[in-house]
């Protein structure tokens, strides 16, 4: 028989509960230090176990991938917003999903929204006032969301991106805060938080359910995902997409669309903002790239180091800080028993910063991915089978967001602030990031 993986003491009851809720992301990183890259932990009888090397995250996200599914915990929080999507479903019918919607993804298609990004990310940055201060994570997640909106909804939604920024918020930080008690109370009980959940969950539905309606009576007007979903057949019923099959995939996308875009660039204008060296070199590049035009898709080849800037800005802060997924059948990992119905999980967050594979991890040093190929150790997109969808998108908005603001603004960070995460089911900025923002 396989040894069990070591892990941290913790409470013959509540297993490891009270440091996964106290600081997550500490209690990752000082296990994988102090006990390997297999630790064991114990969530009251819930038995999970973190992997931190390359090897092991080929093992479970790609060679073994169809023996661990997403039929996990986390899913099922994420559910009470998604409802049934490919963010949440398993086996065929998540593979018919896929398949159906990756042409919208393709390369070339996300391309095509370039102009959109663009224009969108414009309007919101002209008007900013010269001399203010402003919480970028906040700015970054509005243009995320209005962005969002347009290509996926072909809407503008501008006009309640602001009310439905902070109830995306809501939502996220409800279901995470579910995900980790043991006993979550049932949301048909009228607690204080399920009723603001399910006010805030019903202000969602309500503008994507009046969006889908609309293009359900004007087809030709729907943007390209919604328009391949109206047309296709519901891969579990055969039969076409029910107003509320299709609500459920666009609140997915809504909701993937905006909110890791938005957490990169929030975290890499921060880190720019105590970089100036690293500044000066992207305004540079753009200076030189675009030379007063506003960034254009032919223009992404020649914005190198602006992309390192992002890429290294994702390898601190991946938006995405766990994936988890369920162990369906016995299997051994290093030697170490990973038994049926434990659950594993792979952090970026730890992964990142490995010190086997990244030397003074916790520097910011875009000049790490100067090189043509990817580190092993580097996934903020996850990989195997269920990788993001829609990693080209984020990537290309991102790059088109932060060239233009850097083309337009230099920002300052306001003093005495400090730079901490905050671990819900996306990687977030603790308590925003104020700059003072001056017009170039």
């Amino acid at each position: 028989m396989p040894d069990l993986a070591p892990g941290p003491p913790g409470d013959p009851l509540l297993g490891h509960l009270r440091p996964f809720r106290r600081d997550v992301l500490a209690l990752l990183q000082s296990a994988t230090r102090d006990h390997g890259d297999v630790v064991r932990f114990r969530i009251g009888p819930l038995v999970v176990h973190l992997l931190n090397h390359p090897d092991h995250v080929t093992h479970v996200l790609q060679t073994r991938a169809r023996h661990y599914d997403k039929a996990t915990r986390s899913s099922a929080a994420i559910a009470a917003i998604a409802g049934t999507s490919l963010l949440t479903t398993n086996g065929a019918a998540w593979e018919a999903r896929r398949r159906l919607m990756q042409p919208v993804f393709h390369r070339q298609q996300v391309g095509d929204l370039a102009d959109v990004m663009r224009r969108v990310a414009a309007r919101r940055l002209d008007a900013w006032t010269p001399g203010a201060t402003i919480d970028v994570a906040s700015k970054m997640m509005r243009i995320a969301f209005e962005i969002a909106g347009v290509a996926i909804l072909g809407a503008d939604v501008s006009d309640v991106a602001g009310a439905l920024e902070d109830d995306v918020a809501l939502l996220l930080r409800h279901v995470y805060t579910r995900w980790g008690r043991l006993v979550p109370m049932p949301s048909w009980v009228p607690t204080r938080d399920n009723r603001r959940f399910a006010a805030a969950l019903a202000r969602v539905d309500a503008v994507v359910t009046r969006i889908v309606r609309r293009h359900r009576e004007r087809p030709d007007e729907a943007p390209p995902l919604l328009g391949l979903l109206m047309a296709a057949d519901d891969p579990d019923t055969g039969a076409p997409f029910s107003d509320d099959r299709l609500r459920d995939e666009v609140i997915t996308m809504l909701l993937a669309g905006h909110e890791t875009t938005a957490s990169a660039l929030a975290w890499t204008l921060a880190r720019l903002s105590q970089h100036p060296d690293v500044a000066a070199r992207v305004r540079n590049e753009i200076d030189d790239s675009l030379r007063d035009r506003p960034p254009a898709l032919a223009d992404m080849p020649a914005l190198r180091y602006t992309t390192q800037v992002l890429q290294e800005s994702l390898r601190l802060a991946p938006p995405i800080w766990a994936i988890e997924r369920r162990v369906i059948a016995d299997d051994t990992i290093a030697g170490y028993a990973i038994p049926a119905g434990s659950s594993v999980i792979v952090s970026p967050w730890v992964l990142h910063r490995h010190p086997a594979f990244w030397a003074d991890a916790e520097r910011f040093d875009p000049d790490r991915f100067a090189g043509a190929t990817m580190p092993d150790a580097y996934l903020p997109f996850g990989a195997g089978p269920r990788y993001c969808i829609g990693a080209e998108f984020a990537m290309l908005e991102a790059r088109v967001v932060l060239a233009l603001v850097m083309q337009r603004w230099r920002l300052d960070a306001v003093p005495g602030q400090v730079l901490a995460p905050d671990a819900a089911l996306t990687l977030r900025v603790r308590g925003g990031w104020r700059v003072v923002a001056t017009r170039r």
